[in-house]
């Protein structure tokens, strides 16, 4: 093949690609509520990208102020713009909740990102080779898929935090585990489909070795439901960690900025009631953070389902 056949044949499939981007943000764009929610979450990226920068300091701890105008703040949080020093209050402790909220958003979403995207690769490997292999290898993956969906999510995140210790790493590997098993069923499911195709069997008349078709043709016709399930699974990873630091299994301290471990420090510091009726905005500020964020990435899965789904385009 001459270098400008290669080079047309980049072209054309270049000019396909961008086509079939363009339709698929038209028809995400046709939904009111998902063009919202993809322009939060957009928003929340922005913020956890620059905001730490921004706000100052160490971009993962928030700085402890235990004075302000010669005034105990520990355990007499600030209210919300009653200073510009902290448009959203205090909480005990004296930490500012715009810089937790803030910080807390790089946080939550790298952490969510690391869960996210390594449990949908372990299950796309293994739903593609349960799906494509079948056989006993099949059975097994499958039967082990079934134990781990059948566990209660954040009871095994507890267990392990307990046994293994209360790290970072260990409760990224916690959550990992818990998710791998949904992606693993998705991509078996669609592998099942998909290579009962016409494309797939003369790739595999053609002489093509099992992992060149798997990888070639098998996973890129798989994967599009993976997407809306990563979409929606950020959101309910984010409420687990919340969760997690709001009971106390954490691996940082009062002074690190997580929206759950921020929730935390009013209802430990001032019991929960006392908090809610005394203090409202240590626990709706950030509480609202992590609602609106979540709602956002549901509404965006939502749209990208609909879009990727050729039958609801209709």
């Amino acid at each position: 093949m001459s270098t400008e056949t290669a080079g047309s044949s980049f072209s054309r499939a270049l000019r396909k690609r961008l086509e079939s981007t363009r339709r698929s943000f038209y028809f995400l764009t046709r939904s009111p509520l998902a063009t919202l929610g993809l322009a939060i979450v957009i928003f929340y990226v922005i913020v956890a990208l620059i905001g730490p920068e921004l706000v100052g300091g160490n971009p993962i701890v928030m700085k402890q102020y235990p004075l302000w105008h010669g005034v105990g703040i520990i355990f007499n949080p600030i209210p919300p713009f009653k200073y510009a020093a902290f448009p959203f209050g205090t909480t005990f402790g004296g930490y500012s909740i715009f810089e937790g909220v803030v910080k807390g958003a790089r946080v939550d979403i790298e952490l969510a990102s690391v869960v996210v995207f390594s449990g949908a690769a372990i299950g796309t490997v293994l739903g593609s080779v349960a799906g494509y292999k079948g056989g006993v290898i099949g059975e097994i993956i499958m039967r082990a898929t079934d134990v781990f969906l059948s566990l209660p999510t954040i009871v095994l995140a507890l267990a392990l935090l307990t046994v293994l210790g209360r790290y970072e790493s260990v409760m990224i590997e916690a959550l990992i585990i818990i998710w791998w098993p949904t992606y693993t069923r998705i991509v078996r499911g669609q592998v099942l489909t998909v290579r009962e195709q016409k494309y797939v069997e003369a790739s595999v008349a053609a002489g093509s070795s099992s992992l060149r078709t798997v990888i070639k043709h098998i996973i890129p016709n798989s994967i599009y439901p993976i997407f809306v399930q990563i979409s929606l699974d950020y959101g309910n990873v984010i409420l687990t960690l919340a969760a997690l630091f709001y009971l106390g299994f954490t691996f940082a301290g009062p002074s690190f900025a997580e929206w759950g471990n921020i929730i935390s420090q009013a209802t430990n510091y001032g019991a929960a009631g006392a908090a809610m009726y005394h203090y409202p905005w240590t626990v709706t500020i950030p509480g609202l953070a992590i609602l609106i964020f979540v709602l956002a990435l549901n509404l965006f899965g939502d749209g990208l389902r609909d879009v990727l789904d050729p039958r609801l385009r209709r």
